[in-house]
């Protein structure tokens, strides 16, 4: 059974660079009908909070992404987070230093420090020198002696290291670029790229997608997974999400979290769908998807190893679509935490159709809804419309066929406005000049939703109260 994993570090929130990898693994579980497991990277204590924990699985369920495995809900492999499995680590790493394939480490952190510049000046690659690997037991005792904790070392063997990359192929990495890495700190918790390896290979985790950043690191992997006689997954390091400069994807291009999206007003169908597109197409070339459909579609051999530059204008379109895609009672529950000020009036559904067209997000709406409350005053550019004879005798009869009729749906607005248009072209006027004098009058704005909308929202009462100010102001 294909298993995968996303191993967040609970440090920030939700990276839009890291739920595309958790989308990618969690669209090969369920494409597969594999297992995702949801691990906590959290052996950084200085920086990791349960609070940001808490953050990034909420995002990842807004999203759609549900786990089978995790912190929350447990699991066969459990504990799931880092800060939990201690006592793995430690036999694992007893393991390799009784085996004589790790070392203790008594350097410090100001010796490692000045070696690494030292090397750097003089052109060489700023690895470790190999200080400790090869002390007397005697050696050992000194350094002990002088209050010296050791960290654990991996002894890295001579030679290449080799290791099939299912998007970039074969890759070969020289052990001499690499240097003996810490697998345990001086105070005995595990480093990355140790408790990384210990997690996957008992986890049973057949299959890692992560970011390309993490090629040389997977080389690290591959010779702990061989050390500890693990299998070694199948990896595939996806191309990482860049802005429109080229760089990684960062603060200066714009929101990077996924809850500054979910808090503008975007849908988790459409973010999913447009992170799904970066590096992939679907097969029938279709572009607008839900996330079932892309478990269906989505085949990681298919991905491009070209950089994935996140496009604001193609995520914004894809929401517009979803946004339209969306059942209208569904729409109306979502839409509700954005326009607080108008989701409890009965015709709240009818607002949210009659902006349709125009919103991109959700947090759009309040502005596109002020058309529904006090009339604005009408600007540089809407005040002409409430001048001149034309728009006196237009609005006198909107008045008078809204005093004689009672509107109780959207039709009967409809009915109203097409009476009242059909009027006055036959007598040669154009449509512009028939509908801006009241749509004007009404709000006080140029643009706006279709008048039949604003009409049906309003009320007969309020609009013709509405037509009588701008009657008396042009009079």
């Amino acid at each position: 059974m294909i298993r995968v994993r996303f191993a967040p570090s609970p440090t920030g929130y939700l990276h839009l660079g890291s739920a595309r990898t958790a989308l990618f693994n969690w669209l090969v579980a369920r494409g597969e009908s594999g297992r995702m497991v949801l691990r906590v990277e959290d052996t950084d204590r200085r920086r990791s909070s349960r609070d940001m924990e808490d953050s990034i699985l909420e995002d990842l369920r807004w999203l759609g992404l549900e786990w089978d495995e995790g912190p929350d809900i447990g699991g066969e492999y459990a504990p799931y987070r880092q800060s939990e499995r201690g006592d793995i680590y430690r036999e694992h790493a007893g393991r390799l230093l009784e085996e004589g394939k790790a070392y203790p480490c008594y350097c410090t952190l100001e010796e490692l420090e000045e070696r690494k510049q030292k090397a750097l000046a003089e052109g060489r690659a700023p690895i470790y020198d190999g200080n400790c690997r090869e002390l007397t037991a005697q050696e050992r005792m000194e350094r002990e002696a002088e209050g010296r904790r050791p960290a654990l070392r991996f002894r890295v063997p001579e030679g290449d290291i080799e290791f099939e990359d299912l998007l970039h192929g074969k890759m070969r990495f020289s052990s001499s670029v690499i240097g003996d890495f810490l697998i345990t700190r001086n105070d005995g918790s595990a480093g990355f790229n140790f408790s990384v390896v210990v997690d996957d290979a008992t986890m049973k985790i057949s299959h890692v997608i992560r970011g390309e950043d993490h090629l040389t690191n997977t080389a690290r992997h591959v010779l702990l997974f061989q050390a500890l006689g693990y299998p070694v997954p199948l990896y595939l390091h996806q191309s990482l999400l860049m802005g429109s400069d080229g760089a990684k994807m960062s603060k200066r291009h714009g929101a990077t979290a996924v809850r500054n999206y979910r808090e503008a007003g975007y849908l988790p169908g459409a973010l999913t769908n447009y992170l799904a597109l970066l590096s992939w197409s679907p097969p029938e070339g279709r572009e607008v998807l839900g996330l079932d459909e892309l478990a269906r579609s989505f085949d990681i051999r298919q991905l491009s190893a070209s950089p994935a530059v996140f496009d604001r204008e193609k995520l914004d379109w894809l929401n517009g679509r979803h946004i339209r895609n969306m059942p209208l009672d569904t729409l109306v529950e979502k839409a509700a935490p954005f326009a607080p000020g108008w989701s409890g009036h009965p015709l709240f559904p009818l607002m949210i159709e009659s902006v349709l067209d125009n919103i991109v997000t959700l947090g759009e709406l309040p502005f596109y809804m002020e058309v529904y409350g006090e009339p604005a005053k009408p600007g540089e550019k809407a005040a002409p419309w409430l001048r001149g004879d034309t728009a006196l005798r237009v609005l006198g009869r909107a008045l008078r066929d809204l005093s004689s009729i009672e509107i109780e749906d959207l039709e009967d607005a409809r009915e109203l406005i097409a009476s009242l248009k059909q009027e006055f072209l036959e007598k040669g006027m154009k449509p512009r000049e028939v509908l801006m004098p009241v749509r004007v009058a009404l709000t006080g704005r140029e643009r706006g939703p279709a008048l039949p909308y604003i009409v049906t929202v309003l009320g007969g009462t309020e609009c013709e109260e509405r037509l009588r100010r701008a009657l008396a102001g042009m009079e």
